[in-house]
């Protein structure tokens, strides 16, 4: 219902901007999710700090080179610039029950290509959504997972590798606490991640001409460190207006060799013309004032709360909506499909 109310909205937008120029072009939303491109995330040196090998991120166009041959974008796939700002990885828990470890990675984003030349028009709320390609594991976005001995890691441990708020580690409590800043990660109901719901350079599209096998309904969100979604057009030179971070849990598993020491992890851009915030499951033990107060800052129409969540009442001119299943892998309907919810109480 949601976001079939915005469709229309997002079609007018489309006629009124549809004779303005920029270079390089970027296409004002059509449908509710404008595709901007593929991305791809690679992370490795996973270790926790136990082999002594300091983790990197990075996030980059997927390059249609080798496998991902086919899935090559003609959109606006490198209308973005990703800069690494910081990697966080450790450890907590018990090995063999329970133990987790958390991997956080903080890029600064700026509204050009990757020729430095600033994209002509404003961005809002451009949302990296996790997708599954052609190679990806189980269905998950996850790819080229492999341990610190290069062996590959069984799909089986790819589907529990599950999106987070961004966390750290409290070394006075000896447990993970949220990472201020980091609350990018937004999630979405199946009928939002439909594909009549996408559009690409401004016309429908469907998951094959976006180069995805299916969309899983969870992403992270750009947003300014002034609290902003919107990034300004034709930026400066050096000038990174936007944040993301992208978190992950992964269970550690019955030894330290089988534990994935690099990844791989595809996301499609969208510019989405709804505006909505999440309640993550981690913040769920503290006060609702703080998710409440960002969703207000951004003006969104949306908050998303999991199950578990006391919140029953957002800021004026935001609705609250509760998100029972949140797929992280497997098509919609699969009987092997995985979620990070997949109920409400």
């Amino acid at each position: 219902m949601f976001r079939n109310a915005f469709r229309l909205a997002g079609l007018a937008l489309t006629a009124l901007l549809g004779s303005c120029a920029s270079t390089p072009t970027a296409q004002a939303p059509g449908l509710g999710l404008q595709s901007v491109g593929l991305v791809e995330l690679s992370v490795s040196g996973l270790g926790g700090g136990q082999q002594g090998v300091s983790p990197v991120a990075r996030l980059t166009a997927l390059s249609g080179q080798g496998a991902l041959g086919s899935l090559a974008l003609a959109d606006q796939a490198d209308s973005l610039q990703f800069d690494p700002l910081s990697v966080s990885v450790f450890n907590t828990g018990t090995r063999g029950a329970g133990g987790t470890r958390y991997v956080t990675a903080t890029f600064r984003v700026r509204n050009a290509d990757q020729q430095n030349v600033p994209v002509a028009r404003s961005r809002k709320n451009l949302t990296l959504l996790a997708v599954p390609v052609a190679d990806s594991l189980g269905t998950t976005a996850f790819r080229a997972v492999t341990t610190f001995g290069g062996s590959a890691v069984a799909s089986s441990v790819a589907k529990t590798m599950l999106p987070t708020h961004a966390m750290r580690y409290d070394p006075l409590g000896g447990r993970p606490v949220l990472s201020p800043g980091g609350e990018d990660l937004q999630v979405y109901t199946e009928n939002d991640v439909l594909p009549a719901n996408f559009s690409r350079n401004g016309a429908p599209t469907s998951y094959a001409a976006l180069g995805v096998t299916t969309v899983l309904p969870y992403g992270f969100v750009v947003h300014t460190p002034g609290g902003s979604r919107t990034l300004p057009a034709s930026p400066a030179a050096g000038v990174y207006s936007g944040r993301v971070t992208l978190s992950v849990k992964v269970p550690l598993q019955a030894a330290p060799s089988q534990d994935p020491w690099a990844f791989r992890m595809s996301f499609l851009v969208i510019e989405d013309s709804v505006t909505a915030v999440t309640q993550s499951l981690e913040e769920q033990p503290l006060d609702n004032a703080a998710v409440g107060t960002r969703a207000g800052a951004v003006g969104a129409s949306i908050l998303n709360v999991l199950p578990g969540s006391t919140l029953s009442a957002g800021p004026t001119g935001t609705s609250v909506r509760r998100v029972c299943q949140v797929r992280t892998a497997g098509a919609i309907g699969d009987a092997g499909a995985t979620y990070l919810v997949n109920s409400c109480p």
